[in-house]
């Protein structure tokens, strides 16, 4: 392997520990302990939040929702509904969310704010500026999505390019994975690093390429059939992409 290989390559996509549907429906066979349902949860409850929020609930109210919720995915009530034909986990989610809050009396549970679920002061401050935008609320549901699965992309990107000693180069390129830079900005960057253009050319196609390949194994993990990946990838860059 090159060395401009592993500057930006590591981890292949498909060395990922999976969290996919398989791990879901072993859940519901009591093969697991719901580690891997815990791992979306964690990772993707502010699409959760943003959902309540929109559908008119007051920031505190939405917290509660949204712990109650995840109390009761993890209590389980729900995996004898779990089924991989039903497509994404993202669009599982939604459907079991929306009937969560439809019946929410129902499923009330005693987990209050302090649970299990902690809600970071600054999290929910960036998270009430999406809230406080004019947008449906499953477009807002499936815009926090997206942006969550580009997030750990970009944050997994960031480990291993810190673990192959490239931190300063990411840390000037990093922000032209979805908007190439100008002359003026690559010449700065050559400036800063003291390194030739066409070596930061080659590291940037080189880094977004492993962007990408990070963004898919993320999507791969919460779809059922590898086949529908592509999709929902598609679905991903069209709710980013919206204004809004």
């Amino acid at each position: 392997m090159t060395e401009g290989a592993q500057s930006v390559g590591g981890t292949q996509a498909n060395g990922f520990a999976s969290t996919n549907w398989s791990l879901v429906l072993s859940a519901a066979r009591n093969e697991d302990g719901g580690e891997a349902l815990d791992r979306l949860c964690r990772r993707y409850w502010k699409a959760i939040y943003i959902y309540a929020r929109r559908g008119g609930l007051s920031p505190a109210d939405a917290e509660d929702a949204t712990q109650d919720f995840f109390v009761y995915i993890l209590e389980r009530s729900w995996l004898k509904q779990a089924d991989e034909t039903r497509g994404s986990f993202r669009g599982f989610l939604f459907a079991l969310l929306r009937n969560f809050l439809a019946n929410r009396r129902r499923y009330e549970t005693a987990q209050k704010r302090g649970g299990w679920l902690k809600f970071e002061p600054a999290d929910l401050a960036e998270l009430e500026q999406v809230a406080s935008a004019d947008t449906d609320p499953s477009m807002a549901y499936e815009r926090t999505w997206a942006a969550c699965v580009a997030r750990v992309a970009l944050e997994r990107l960031g480990r291993e390019q810190e673990n192959a000693g490239n931190t300063a180069r990411f840390k000037e390129l990093g922000k032209y994975l979805t908007r190439p830079p100008a002359p003026a900005d690559y010449e700065r960057v050559a400036r800063n690093l003291v390194e030739p253009r066409h070596r930061l050319e080659v590291y940037l196609h080189r880094l977004t390429r492993r962007y990408g390949e990070l963004v898919r194994a993320e999507v791969l993990d919460t779809v059922a059939d590898p086949s529908d990946v592509e999709p929902e990838l598609r679905r991903l860059v069209e709710v980013l992409s919206c204004p809004g």
